[in-house]
C-alpha cells in the first residue's frame, strides 16, 4: 500500500478527516511556492495535489485559472512540474497527487509519465478530462483517482468504486473550482448513495473554504480538497512574501481543527 492510502486510511480509522491541499506547481515562483508547501505540512496538511499549468483549465474556477494562465505565461508545463515535485519530495514527507489535464500528458506519453511521477515521488495521478472508461484503457502502474459528482449516474459511481482506489475525489456541485457556499443536502445525498459502493475515502472539494463547511460535512465525506481558497491568500499576500508562507499555515490550521474533532 502507499504512502497515501495507508496515511488517509488511518485517519478514517481514527475517525478523523483527512485534509488534501491543492496548489498550482511552481507559483507564484519556485522557491516561494515551496516556503507555502512546508507550510502546508506544517499547518497539518495531509496530502497535496501539485497542479500543472494548462491552456484551457476547464474543471478549474476563476481563481486557480489565473495560476493556470500566469504558468504558461512564464514557460511552465509537464516537465517543469515534475522537476519542481522532485524539490518537493525532498522537502516535505507528505504525499503528493499531481493534477493534470490529458494534453500533456499525451504529448509526454503515460508511460513516461508514470516512470517520472515514480522517480520523483508522485504517487497518483488526477486527470479532469479523461473520462473514467478510457482511465481503464490506460495501462500504467501510476495510480489514477478517479473523479465524480453530484450529477454522476449509478454506472459513473460503480465505475470509480470498482477502481479501488486511495480516493474518490467527489465534486461538490456541477460546475468548477472556486469559493462558494455548498448545497448540503444534495452533496450529503450524493455521498450517501456512493459510499456503500466502496471501501475507498471520499474526498469533497470544489468549495472548501472554512472549518464551518468541513464541520457539516465532516460525517459524510472522510476527506477534504481545499484549493482556490489558498490561492486567494497566495494571491492576497504575494506581494508581502515574507508573510505568505504564515498566512498559509494559519489557514491550514485552522481548517485541520474540525478534521480531529
Amino acid at each position: 500500500m502507499t504512502k497515501l492510502r495507508n496515511s488517509l486510511n488511518a485517519r478514517r480509522a481514527r475517525q478523523e478527516t483527512s485534509l488534501i491541499s491543492f496548489i498550482m506547481a511552481g507559483l507564484p515562483n519556485p522557491q516561494l511556492c515551496l516556503d507555502c508547501i512546508k507550510a502546508i505540512e506544517q499547518g497539518g496538511g495531509d496530502a497535496l495535489e501539485l497542479g500543472v499549468p494548462f491552456s484551457d483549465p476547464l474543471a478549474d474556477g476563476v481563481v486557480i485559472e489565473r495560476f493556470h494562465h500566469r504558468g504558461i505565461n512564464a514557460g511552465l508545463n509537464l516537465k517543469h512540474s515534475l522537476d519542481f515535485a522532485d524539490k518537493v519530495r525532498q522537502a516535505v514527507n507528505i504525499p503528493l497527487v499531481l493534477f493534470a489535464y490529458y494534453n500533456p500528458i499525451l504529448q509526454m506519453g503515460m508511460e513516461v509519465l508514470a516512470q517520472a511521477c515514480q522517480a520523483v515521488g508522485i504517487e497518483a495521478l488526477i486527470v479532469p478530462d479523461l473520462p473514467l472508461d478510457e482511465i481503464k484503457q490506460v495501462h500504467t502502474d501510476l495510480e489514477f483517482i478517479p473523479m465524480v459528482a453530484p450529477s454522476s449516474p449509478d454506472e459513473r459511481l460503480d465505475m470509480a468504486a470498482a477502481m479501488n482506489p486511495s480516493f474518490i475525489y467527489c465534486v461538490s456541485v456541477r460546475g468548477v473550482t472556486g469559493v462558494r457556499s455548498l448545497p448540503e443536502d444534495e452533496v450529503k445525498a450524493y455521498l450517501q448513495k456512493l459510499k456503500p459502493k466502496t471501501d475507498a475515502i471520499l474526498a469533497l472539494g470544489f468549495g472548501i473554504s472554512s472549518p464551518e463547511q468541513i464541520k457539516t460535512f465532516k460525517n459524510s465525506a472522510d476527506a477534504v480538497v481545499v484549493g482556490s481558497y489558498l490561492a486567494q491568500i497566495m494571491e492576497e499576500y504575494e506581494s508581502r512574501p515574507q508573510l505568505l508562507p504564515t498566512q498559509i499555515e494559519k489557514a491550514i490550521a485552522a481548517l485541520k481543527k474540525p478534521c480531529a474533532n
